[in-house]
């Protein structure tokens, strides 16, 4: 089924040790100034533009951003706000992203309490990317071997309390979402999916036992975070990412690649224009990537992980 998307156990490791890591150099663990994040933000962006000649520098800055807006969100000060237009627009996608799942550990998974703060403290435009960011905090919090790696990392407290009842696909907790929101936070459940399991075919396997409308949106979550992990392979996955699984994965599974293309795209302008295609369908696909970042552009922002015109 993914056989020619799969890599070494060793080349897994370390790839997602890397993105660990990268978020971790973003992270300063205290409270942020507002005017020290929309610098910090612009830097980040400025240095991944700079070296937006490949993939691999791009993801890294994003990483790197996210980790100082979940720190953003963690350690908060009465002035922190994403409504501030000194941050960059390039950065809003993933700040929102990070803050989001900051503000679930904030909140201890309060959905009042959430939309509150993504309703006053949130761009717009960008509001639903702190939603998708609920989902990744919703992963990370089940229990089990995932949820005591990620307190051995740091990436939440060794002692964090259990997430929602995850009885029905975390029915009782979903309920209080528009269907919209909740397949955003799906999205971001499917992103740690692909982190949590060292091959595509077992994230692959788990999000075809959900509930038939949250598969494809964890399909396309796994493919984002996945796109991420093996950027220096890109052009590769595109060229393989027919996989042999029943339509809306398969669809969801591509989606999320073209979106991770155009989301680097967005973060990095230009990036696009040094791609160097070697296949066929990678052809296809990046022509997809390209229209898609023409669109965001003459609209003035990203949409929240979906293609306004998806093949």
């Amino acid at each position: 089924m993914t056989d020619q998307l799969s890599f070494s156990i060793l080349t897994t490791m370390v790839r997602r040790f890397g993105g660990v890591r990268s978020v971790a150099q973003g992270a300063v663990n205290r409270q942020i100034p507002q005017k020290e994040f929309s610098t910090r933000c612009r830097e980040f962006q400025q240095e991944a533009a700079a070296q937006n000649s490949t993939m691999p520098p791009v993801v890294a800055g994003l990483w790197k951003t996210e980790g100082f807006a979940t720190t953003f969100g963690k350690y908060r000060l009465d002035e922190n706000t994403l409504v501030d237009p000194a941050i960059p627009r390039e950065s809003l996608g993933i700040t929102h992203v990070g803050y989001g799942a900051a503000c679930t550990e904030y909140a201890l998974f309060d959905a009042d309490k959430l939309k509150h703060i993504f309703a006053t403290l949130c761009e717009p435009h960008y509001a639903p990317q702190s939603v998708e960011g609920v989902g990744s905090i919703l992963r990370i919090y089940e229990p089990g071997f995932f949820k005591k790696m990620c307190g051995f990392a740091g990436l939440i407290p060794k002692n964090a309390p259990p997430g929602p009842d995850r009885t029905g696909f975390f029915a009782s907790f979903m309920n209080q979402f528009t269907a919209e929101e909740s397949r955003l936070i799906t999205h971001g459940y499917g992103r740690l999916v692909a982190f949590s399991n060292l091959g595509l075919r077992k994230a692959i396997e788990e999000a075809r036992q959900l509930p038939a409308n949250r598969v494809q949106p964890c399909a396309q979550g796994i493919a984002f975070a996945f796109a991420m992990m093996n950027s220096p392979d890109m052009g590769r996955i595109l060229e393989a990412s027919e996989i042999d699984v029943a339509g809306p994965i398969r669809s969801g599974f591509q989606t999320g690649l073209v979106y991770g293309v155009t989301y680097c795209e967005w973060f990095a302008p230009g990036m696009l224009k040094a791609w160097k295609c070697r296949g066929k369908l990678e052809e296809k696909l990046i022509a997809l990537a390209v229209d898609e970042a023409a669109r965001n552009q003459k609209r003035g922002y990203i949409l929240p992980f979906q293609l306004e015109n998806p093949r």
